[in-house]
């Protein structure tokens, strides 16, 4: 087996390709290698080694419990997809469906109480999400909670 040097070529995972490639050492702490290009894609990383493990017989084969772990970024996407999807089915099974008289026509000199579902000239149709102090209140709509004013009793 030939030894490992800046310049030379091996098998890496690609944190861009996602998958095993071929990638030039760049940069090598002692005997291993530490910074890589992948020979697709272009990009410089650090080295990771191969996902898949090379048998006796040529084959490759994928090492256990190596899959991609989820970042935590791709955690909190997932968590505001899930928030996201739950407004929205909270705000289609309060407003979707009713009647057109069971809105209240928006206007900031009418008192609001929470539940209510209200009709905005400019957002659409809505319900009062909250009665916030200093007479507010937080309605929800389709793309999203807005805070409005309202005459508090």
């Amino acid at each position: 087996m030939k030894s490992l040097t800046a310049g030379a070529e091996i098998d890496a995972w690609c944190t861009k390709c996602r998958m095993d490639l071929m990638h030039r050492i760049v940069a090598m702490v002692q005997s291993a290698p530490k910074r890589v290009i992948c020979l697709t894609c272009n990009s410089e990383h650090n080295y990771r080694a191969p996902r898949t493990e090379t048998t006796a017989s040529g084959v490759h084969v994928r090492a256990r419990n190596t899959g991609p772990k989820p970042s935590p970024a791709a955690a909190r996407v997932t968590q505001k997809a899930r928030a996201e999807k739950e407004r929205a089915d909270s705000w289609s099974s309060k407003t979707l469906g009713q009647a057109v008289d069971a809105f209240t026509r928006y206007a900031m000199d009418k008192s609001f109480r929470e539940g209510e579902l209200v009709l905005h000239s400019k957002f659409g149709e809505g319900y009062v999400d909250k009665v916030l102090e200093g007479a507010k209140i937080s309605i929800m709509f389709r793309d999203g909670a807005r805070t409005l004013a309202h005459r508090a009793n």
